[in-house]
């Protein structure tokens, strides 16, 4: 009964990895651009008549020519000996017009490797990563967050002065009286929204618009700070719906306001929760793909 179980621990590992190689290729493969699919425990069937199956298998045609890459998983944490990667070749040469890679997690013997590359045989290491594969490269990130924020409240508001530009002097002329005379009415501040020449609106309401342009990540706690904020092509409308209607342009906004911290707190990204898995040539020892975990 156990070793019916550890069978099938075997086999459901042995799996995982197949369908892990599975996808790492996939997305080497869409990664360099190619609209190919990587297929999973295939059967192909060899001159000899014997059908022989396959871990992991694309497919492709060029210059009217057949193609496939076939790769063989070896989850093992012994380094694979001569006899598996030359049995692996038969079954390529079998094949036919078939490139061959193989995949483990530990590594090759000498003859295994020698006998590979005189044969063009691919052979790849995938696993976890190790300490040392972190040797050189950045590990760990911390990220110190310092959320700040405008304040908005009766005690410390956001004060906001429009400048206009008049076009002329008749346009002026009518400007200063409306404001003479407490006549110049826009939008509620919060629901102000600026048009451009063709009298087309180009931005949010004021009350979402304005914390956009606000520069708080620089500023302590408290305030008031001033900032001017020009206006190149901006207009608004003034006393919209009335007899005296003004389509004005406005040269720049003069804004005084506060500044609060929201929130401050760490985050720090660990290497080893970020990555799943990694790819490399053994040969070179090359890294040639990284599986993030939200891949």
């Amino acid at each position: 009964m156990v070793v019916n179980n550890m069978n099938a621990d075997l086999f459901a590992e042995a799996l995982e990895y197949e369908l892990l190689t599975q996808a790492i290729y996939q997305a080497i493969l869409r990664r360099d651009g190619h609209n190919i699919d990587v297929q999973h425990d295939v059967k192909l069937p060899g001159k000899s008549g014997v059908h022989h199956q396959i871990d992991v298998i694309w497919k492709f045609r060029m210059a009217g020519i057949d193609h496939a890459v076939a790769i063989e998983c070896k989850n093992y944490a012994t380094a694979i000996t001569l006899e598996k990667v030359r049995n692996f070749y038969a079954v390529l040469h079998d094949v036919g017009n078939c490139q061959g890679i193989m995949v483990t997690r530990t590594g090759y013997q000498t003859g295994a490797e020698q006998f590979a590359q005189f044969y063009g045989i691919g052979l790849k290491v995938l696993r976890k990563p190790m300490p040392r594969d972190w040797d050189g490269r950045i590990k760990d990130i911390q990220i110190n967050l310092h959320t700040k924020s405008v304040v908005s409240t009766p005690d410390r508001p956001i004060q906001v002065h429009i400048n206009f530009l008049p076009r002329d002097a008749q346009e002026e002329g009518r400007l200063q009286a409306l404001i003479a005379t407490n006549r110049l009415l826009t939008a509620t501040p919060p629901e102000l929204v600026f048009w451009n020449k063709d009298r087309t609106v180009t931005t949010e309401p004021l009350r979402w618009w304005l914390a956009k342009q606000l520069k708080v990540v620089d500023k302590i706690d408290g305030g008031p700070y001033k900032q001017i904020i020009h206006l190149p092509d901006h207009y608004v409308v003034v006393n919209q719906g009335q007899l005296d209607e003004e389509f004005i342009q406005v040269r720049q906004l003069d804004v005084e306001y506060f500044v609060q911290t929201v929130e401050n707190r760490s985050i720090i990204l660990r290497g080893e929760e970020l990555v799943e898995a990694i790819l490399k040539d053994f040969a070179s020892g090359g890294v040639e793909y990284v599986k993030h975990r939200n891949n």
